[in-house]
C-alpha cells in the first residue's frame, strides 16, 4: 500500500497561504506549526515527544515518521494547556526546548517511548473513528447549547490547564 503525503496543512491546501502563514509571525502558534505539519492519507498519529519535538507518524504497522519540528518551550505550553492538568507531563516537559534537537536522526528515528505504542486494524480504526465521531456530535450539540444560554464558549474552552514549564521553585 502507497501512502500519499501532504506537504501543505491539512486544512489548507493553498501554498501561498501556508507560506504567509508561516513567517508572518516570529513564533507560529502550537497550531499552527500542527496544522502545517506533513501528514499521511489515511492519517496516521501525532505524538509531541519528551524532547519537544512534535512528529506526524504513518499508519500502522510501521508508523514511519513523515515529519518532525522542534517546538519551542511556549508551544509546548499550548499544546499541554489544551488538555486537563497534569503534573507529570508539567515535570515531564519543565526547561525542554524542541528547537535543540537539530540532528535528523533524533527527529526522524525517535526511541521507543516517543513512539505509538499502539496497532489497530482497520476494523478497530473504523470503530474508533465512529466513537470520535459521536464524541464530537455530543461536544458540538453541548456548545451550541451553552452558547445559546449565553456562555462565552470561547473563553470557557479557551485552555483546560495552565501548566508551568518555567524553572521549579525552591520551598
Amino acid at each position: 500500500m502507497s501512502e500519499e503525503v501532504s506537504i501543505f496543512p491539512r486544512r489548507t491546501r493553498n501554498p501561498l497561504i501556508h507560506l504567509q502563514n508561516q513567517f508572518s509571525d516570529p513564533e507560529p502558534s502550537a497550531k499552527t506549526v500542527i496544522y502545517g505539519m506533513k501528514r499521511t492519507i489515511p492519517p496516521g498519529p501525532f505524538m509531541l515527544g519528551s524532547h519537544g519535538v512534535a512528529r506526524t507518524f504513518g499508519p500502522s504497522p510501521e508508523f514511519t515518521v513523515i515529519d518532525a519540528v522542534g517546538l519551542s518551550p511556549s508551544q509546548i505550553k499550548q499544546m499541554l494547556d489544551l488538555f486537563e492538568f497534569s503534573q507529570e507531563s508539567e515535570d515531564k516537559f519543565r526547561g525542554v526546548d524542541g528547537r535543540k534537537v537539530t540532528d535528523h536522526k533524533a527527529l526522524f528515528e525517535p526511541a521507543e517511548d516517543d513512539r505509538p505504542r499502539f496497532v489497530m486494524t482497520q476494523e478497530e480504526r473504523e470503530e474508533r473513528a465512529k466513537e470520535i465521531d459521536e464524541i464530537n456530535r455530543k461536544t458540538v450539540e453541548r456548545i451550541e447549547r451553552e452558547r445559546a444560554e449565553g456562555v462565552d464558549v470561547e473563553k470557557k474552552y479557551a485552555k483546560l490547564s495552565d501548566h508551568n514549564l518555567g524553572p521549579k521553585e525552591e520551598a
